[in-house]
């Protein structure tokens, strides 16, 4: 009987592409697995040798040398038989795509493209990788959901990739039993892919026919809309309706009306055909109403919901805003990096934007408090309405009270003619954000106090009182506490606006956003492509920007001004005398000098896993991918084996460690050592 040698890299590819060669072989073949990443010996004595993949073969050839038996390399597909979910997705839905690097990852999307699942919007992620994910809700991955990111709530697992149908017929025909199998073996491919075509189809043709039926009726609406069908299936819904009651954001069309809206009372008015069309409704302290009404031969319902609290601008306001500057510049999407503190802080701004509360943010000077207002605003259902910044500390005590209430004509000397309509009073409707507040006179937090309480105002010179529906957001660089204690800041004022708070952090703090953040600001200002040395970089992060943000797009400024070539080095950042402790080597990257004088540079990531071999060594553990993907799930890189194979290449490149033939051949090189003692 003939024998195959089936080489793997994981235990989970091996059993996925076992089983499939099973159905195929019948029993009339011995299989032989052998998994590269447990160690197993490689004896390759069978007729014929079949490597799961291209990647996998040129290392065992790099490491065993030539091989003298028959060799067949995989191409390998997603699996048919578990893509019904997939085909369910409606068109247009943002999808992540998950794997553990790259490579594997783009090569699920382009078999995923190839059988003709192209209806989504696929975007690919894996560890490391620059993707903001807060957009999405839905991931699908072959068999690696634990590198999904943790908010996403819909995660479709398609498993380990199977070979595709010409690396089947390669291997039957190689051991002369395809002419016998061809029958059953073509009619289950072109089951399956049917089964997949008959999905494509339907599922496009009902898209279709929804958005022949529905588009002149969303564009119609300027409030929350709501779609459902008959049976109570959601036909569709808007961004504003979604941002009105917090909907999740990629809820599936055909979902039960009764899993998208959670209001109890809402969702009887919506399911109740021969009730009221008109209904009032006060959800979490906001009041909104709520009409209904059917179309197409009453085979559908369109709600709509909006606030009746707070007032739309006109056309005319709307423009009369903007041109006095009197909107958000910034949302969430310009909150840059991916660090804890960065996914904290848009979470926190995603639920306090969907309340009216009022919000205290304190933050160091230049770590975007005035960025993290504007989001909130353009977060909330206010977006439309007005978005007024006022900072304290640049206006006059004697001004302020005048800019922020207004004043009738005559009020005082010097008055405008016709008075002057206050900034809270422009606001109306919209947002208020009052910078550096902690700078406020006693005088004026009493009359901010009168606001905050009655939601009134009542201009300079005048006995009238007037209502205002208005947001106020408030930020300071300075311990609002401690000025409480030392009676310069009113206490009742201080809770007042505390209701809601964020406290941002001081970029030395999330240094891991600082390249991300770097070549955002680049890309901006730059009037052509520029790159950057490690060196600079490693410079950079080492830093401990007491100016924070701001300060960073200051140095990023001047860089581009002088430089003398379209990649920046050290040589293009100001002088020392700029930076104070810039050139103290701060960092947790590492330098040390190579035979040739020359320096070497291990980025953090790298100098992790050179400790985590040395600690090996030093206990006398056997070294392997597993085992340091194993150490690293603990820490602060999490790795697979797959991607430990890469960094391994890397340090071995880089002529710290030695990568000897075998499984357990990791062994630091001198300058290795020498780097792990210059740290120590």
């Amino acid at each position: 009987m003939k024998s195959i040698a089936l080489i793997t890299g994981s235990r989970d590819t091996a059993n996925a592409l076992l089983r499939q060669l099973n159905v195929f072989l019948d029993n009339q073949v011995v299989l032989n697995v052998y998994i590269i990443d447990e160690g197993t010996a490689l004896p390759l004595e069978e007729d014929l040798q079949v490597f799961s993949s291209r990647t996998l073969y040129d290392e065992v050839a790099n490491q065993y040398g030539k091989m003298s038996k028959p060799q067949i390399i995989g191409n390998r597909t997603v699996n048919y038989d578990v893509l019904d979910e997939l085909v369910s997705i409606p068109h247009g839905t943002r999808v992540l795509l998950v794997n553990d690097v790259e490579e594997s990852a783009v090569e699920v999307l382009d078999a995923l493209l190839e059988i003709g699942l192209d209806q989504m919007a696929f975007t690919v992620y894996y560890p490391g990788c620059d993707v903001d994910v807060n957009n999405f809700e839905i991931a699908v991955t072959p068999g690696e959901a634990q590198y999904v990111p943790n908010h996403i709530s819909q995660v479709i697992d398609i498993g380990s990739r199977v070979f595709d149908f010409r690396t089947i017929a390669k291997i039957l025909s190689h051991l002369n039993l395809l002419e016998n199998s061809s029958g059953s073996f073509s009619k289950m491919y072109l089951e399956k892919i049917i089964k997949i075509a008959k999905g494509l189809a339907v599922s496009k043709s009902e898209l279709i026919k929804q958005s022949e039926n529905l588009e002149r009726v969303i564009n119609s609406f300027n409030a929350g809309l709501l779609m459902y069908d008959k049976n109570h299936k959601v036909v569709v819904f808007n961004d504003i309706l979604k941002q009105l009651l917090r909907i999740n954001k990629y809820t599936i069309v055909g979902s039960a009306l009764s899993s998208v809206i959670y209001n109890k009372r809402l969702l009887a008015f919506l399911l109740d055909e021969n009730g009221d069309s008109r209904y009032d409704l006060t959800i979490d302290g906001n009041e909104y109403v709520v009409s209904k009404f059917k179309i197409t031969n009453n085979e559908m319902t369109c709600a709509s919901i909006k606030s009746s609290k707070i007032h739309s601008l006109s056309i005319d306001g709307r423009e009369s805003a903007i041109k006095k500057g009197h909107v958000a510049k910034y949302g969430l999407d310009d909150i840059i990096g991916h660090s804890e503190a960065v996914f904290k802080l848009k979470a926190i701004i995603k639920k306090l934007s969907g309340t009216d509360m009022t919000i205290l943010i304190q933050g160091e000077s230049g770590t975007g408090k005035e960025l993290t207002a504007s989001a909130i605003h353009k977060e909330s259902a206010r977006a439309d309405a007005p978005f007024l910044a006022v900072n304290f500390s640049a206006l006059p005590d004697d001004l302020i009270e005048s800019e922020l209430f207004g004043y009738v004509e005559g009020a005082f000397t010097g008055a405008r003619k016709g008075g002057k309509v206050g900034l809270f009073e422009e606001a109306n409707g919209g947002t208020i954000f009052l910078d550096e507040i902690g700078d406020v006179s006693l005088k004026v937090q009493s009359r901010l106090l009168r606001v905050l309480e009655e939601r009134e105002i009542m201009p300079i010179g005048s006995g009238e009182i007037k209502p205002i529906d208005v947001r106020i957001i408030a930020a300071t660089n300075k311990d609002l506490a401690e000025l409480v204690t030392d009676k310069k800041f009113r206490e009742d004022l201080y809770y007042r606006l505390k209701m809601g708070y964020i406290q941002l952090q001081p970029l030395r703090q999330r240094k891991e956003d600082i390249p991300e953040l770097f070549e955002h600001m680049m890309c901006a200002m730059a009037s052509s492509r520029v790159s950057y040395t490690d060196e600079l970089m490693h410079k950079l992060v080492s830093y401990e920007w007491t100016g924070n943000i701001r300060e960073l797009k200051n140095t990023i400024t001047y860089m581009l001004a002088v430089r003398e070539s379209d990649c920046l080095g050290l040589v293009d950042l100001p002088d020392t005398s700029y930076f104070g402790n810039l050139n103290e080597d701060t960092s947790s990257a590492v330098f040390s000098e190579s035979h040739r004088s020359n320096q070497i540079y291990l980025n953090e990531e790298q100098f992790y896993f050179l400790e985590k071999i040395h600690h090996l060594l030093k206990h006398d553990k056997a070294i392997s991918r597993i085992t340091l993907s194993a150490e690293s799930l603990n820490g602060a890189f999490k790795r697979s084996e797959n991607q430990v194979r890469r960094i391994l290449k890397q340090l071995d490149e880089l002529g710290v460690i030695s990568l000897s033939k075998g499984r357990k051949g990791i062994s630091l090189t001198a300058m290795g050592d020498q780097i792990i003692q210059h740290k120590k």
